[in-house]
């Protein structure tokens, strides 16, 4: 499938320890042909958050609507639409949401990271 419309994405709860209404949805990977990464898609409504968290693989993200706050290695980031953030390996990071609008990001990782 070479197009993904962005209204079609179905969003996944996000249920696992340190998670609070966060959604997710892996858009473009593997199955659409593309081997070595997955474009995710993450919705965290108000007050919402990732867990902290860190792994040996690095994240690519774009920020499609709203604002959060992103913190890596304990410095926190203000971002907000159309802004990009890399993650480094290996590096503890946790995306929130204190805003009182949903904040909704693109996420590319490797596939072992999906």
């Amino acid at each position: 499938m070479p197009v993904v419309k962005y209204n079609e994405i179905k969003m996944t709860p996000v249920s696992m320890t340190g998670v609070r209404d966060t959604s997710k949805a892996n858009v473009i990977g593997a199955p659409e042909g593309w081997p070595e990464h997955t474009l995710r898609v993450f919705r965290l409504k108000p007050g919402g958050y990732t867990p902290k968290h860190q792994h040996d693989w690095e994240h690519v993200n774009y920020v499609v609507k709203g604002r959060g706050r992103l913190t890596i290695a304990g410095e926190a980031h203000e971002i907000r639409e159309r802004d990009f953030a890399f993650v480094p390996p290996n590096t503890e990071h946790q995306f929130e949401n204190p805003y009182d609008e949903e904040f909704e990001f693109i996420c590319i990782v490797p596939n072992k990271g999906a």
